[in-house]
């Protein structure tokens, strides 16, 4: 029998905190940094935070495929055959991470027959967690998220942009200049986080790569959120197996009125 959502949700929530509390063991410490071909940073702390998530998981569900930032390609062998796969992001933030800044976060996301149904994304540094399955409702540290109305300057959209816009969205940044109030923290699974509870409006996401965005996308939409790829394709490819870490840009709002008022249309 398939596991339902919740279940999976559960072990999740597990597992990023499992994750989470690995990172948090070496936040401060001085870390040798190490660059991946495309340039970005990693740590010892993301492999270590890395494998904390992946033994939990395999524990409970051992013939799981697993995608994660850290793995190499050949590692993704049960790609494709799997029904149920994992996708982890160790410690997203890892810029912030490397210097002491405490906004970091571990994502894990359950994704069946290609379709993400269950998510969860800790901060370990002020032990929150945001969880959800496929149908909500969203939670904070276990508790159902009840969004607090706003009254006054509070009602102007409060905006999570990317921290280096690429030539294809740097008019979509331009654009919401005039709009809303924009914050970036460095880490999209915080952004995509924070619109899921609320203190966020809406979040663009141009350079993100798959495990960057796939639990925030469980919780925006779990919250009544609307969370859309910023081309034409789909947010996460059917054949998880041909994913070849290229970037999926997207798109959050709280709503998809909010989404068009703010110029954040896909195409």
């Amino acid at each position: 029998m398939d596991p339902t959502p919740a279940a999976l949700a559960q072990l999740a929530v597990a597992a990023a905190r499992a994750g989470g509390a690995c990172a948090k063991q070496s936040f401060g410490d001085p870390l040798s940094v190490r660059r991946k071909t495309d340039g970005s940073e990693y740590t010892r702390a993301d492999l270590d935070a890395q494998a904390e998530v992946i033994r939990c998981i395999l524990a409970s569900r051992p013939h799981d495929a697993i995608l994660a930032e850290e793995q190499q390609p050949d590692e993704r062998a049960e790609l494709g055959s799997a029904r149920c796969c994992w996708i982890i992001d160790p410690i997203d933030g890892t810029r912030n991470y490397i210097r002491g800044v405490p906004l970091y976060a571990c994502s894990v996301a359950a994704c069946m027959d290609g379709v993400p149904v269950a998510g969860a994304i800790f901060a370990p540094q002020f032990d929150v967690l945001y969880s959800a399955a496929l149908g909500g409702p969203l939670c904070v540290n276990g508790a159902p998220n009840v969004p607090q109305e706003r009254s006054g300057r509070a009602k102007t959209p409060l905006v999570a942009i990317p921290s280096a816009a690429t030539p294809r969205f740097r008019p979509w940044v331009e654009g919401l200049i005039d709009r809303a109030v924009l914050r970036s923290l460095g880490s999209t699974a915080l952004h995509l986080a924070y619109v899921a509870s609320g203190a966020y409006d809406a979040a663009l996401c141009s350079d993100s790569k798959l495990w960057d965005i796939a639990a925030g996308i469980v919780l925006v939409e779990a919250a009544g959120g609307v969370a859309r790829g910023a081309g034409n394709g789909p947010l996460v490819p059917p054949r998880l197996s041909a994913y070849a870490n290229e970037d999926t840009p997207c798109l959050v709002a709280r709503s998809a009125e909010l989404m068009g008022a703010l110029g954040l249309q896909p195409g």
